[in-house]
């Protein structure tokens, strides 16, 4: 009798298992979409609608700039940029991760950007890796509370290929003895 009990608890915890992960396939899915065309806006210039992703009070954190806090001084900062000239010519996401905690979804990837910046002749590729924390609406809908992205692409060392070896950088190619 008991073991007639076993069988069908161990097929609800099986399928239990599986539709959490069917879940969790399409909430990937689901912030890839959006990333995507988060891209699009971000490519196009079309920054107004970029910012419906964000919640009035975001936290972003990017690279070699200071904290923002608010929609406000992320616009800004934004703004500063398209005044500087800079332009995104391509932008590419990819979720690698995603966990869930009650209302907030971590999205956790990789990126790859194509940038033209005024004075340069060629445009500045790079490409890195990005966690961003979403907060789920009360419509369902998901807006951005917290972001970070960094580079995987070390700018000391390039400086220090340009020269040859580092100077003024602490840097050097040769021993010291």
């Amino acid at each position: 009798m008991k073991k007639l009990l076993l069988i069908p608890l161990a097929l609800l915890i099986c399928s239990s298992f599986l539709y959490a992960q069917d879940d969790m396939s399409a909430l990937k899915e689901k912030l890839q979409k959006m990333n995507n065309e988060y891209a699009q806006h971000m490519v196009s210039g079309d920054m107004e609608s970029m910012w419906q992703y964000y919640t009035d009070n975001v936290i972003s954190l990017p690279s070699y700039e200071p904290m923002l806090k608010g929609i406000e001084a992320c616009k800004e900062s934004s703004e500063k940029m398209t005044e500087s000239g800079m332009k995104f010519n391509s932008f590419k996401t990819t979720v690698t991760d995603v966990m869930k905690s009650g209302d907030f979804v971590i999205d956790i990837g990789t990126y790859e950007v194509s940038m033209s910046i005024p004075g340069m002749d060629m445009p500045m590729d790079d490409h890195g890796k990005y966690l961003t924390i979403w907060e789920v609406q009360d419509d369902g809908s998901m807006k951005v509370k917290a972001e970070t992205w960094n580079t995987d692409v070390n700018p000391w060392a390039q400086m220090q290929m340009m020269n040859g070896k580092g100077e003024g950088m602490g840097m050097s190619n040769e021993k010291e003895e």
